[in-house]
């Protein structure tokens, strides 16, 4: 019986996830919210993990996660620290809510940079996913009479935060797994950075 490609070792797909992590303190608030909004309108939601920021969604091979690692590496060598400011709550109609970035601009502009990236983290197959409106959810797929009655209260609600952005980190799990592991920690070091094309591949 033959092995197919995906279940040989250096072919096995996984899925990553690149995030910005809040401070304990500001997640603690944060999960803190999300319980109180869940508890108050009887919104039934999956387990999820730590409130954190998603920057980009993809899927790798085994073989690829080094070289995907090496890039986001020099990526972050020219980054620079910078505040992330958390305001207040917004939502996508009817279905969800979420606590709003106030500097959203600036989280994009390192979206952006990560796009240097996309090339190798298309290489399983399936085009990376990058946000184009980073957020931090609270709840998702909320009954539409739920959702309504939450939304009366939480846009007159207020939220305030704040954390130093210094690293991205980089999450793999399996195809059948729930839970995410942590890959790599990858710190801002605002450095001037010279890539050489031929290492990039």
């Amino acid at each position: 019986m033959e092995t197919s490609l995906m279940e040989m070792p250096g072919y096995k797909v996984s899925e990553y996830l690149l995030i910005l992590n809040p401070h304990e303190e500001l997640r603690h608030k944060i999960e803190k919210s999300r319980q109180e909004l869940q508890d108050a309108y009887h919104i039934q939601q999956p387990r999820t993990g730590r409130p954190n920021i998603t920057l980009v969604r993809f899927t790798a091979t085994k073989a690829m996660e080094e070289k995907i690692i090496n890039r986001l590496h020099l990526i972050a060598m020219a980054e620079k620290p910078f505040v992330v400011e958390l305001r207040d709550f917004g939502s996508y109609p009817m279905h969800a809510i979420f606590i709003r970035i106030a500097n959203q601009p600036r989280v994009l502009q390192l979206i952006k940079n990560l796009k240097q990236a996309r090339m190798l983290m298309k290489a399983a197959g399936e085009d990376p996913h990058f946000l184009l409106d980073p957020q931090i959810a609270l709840a998702g797929r909320i009954p539409k009479e739920k959702y309504l009655e939450a939304m009366k209260e939480y846009l007159k609600k207020s939220f305030t935060g704040r954390f130093l952005a210094d690293a991205f980190i980089l999450l793999r799990r399996g195809k059948n797994e729930k839970r995410y592991e942590i890959v790599r920690r990858f710190e801002f070091e605002y450095l001037p950075v010279k890539a050489e094309q031929g290492n990039l591949f």
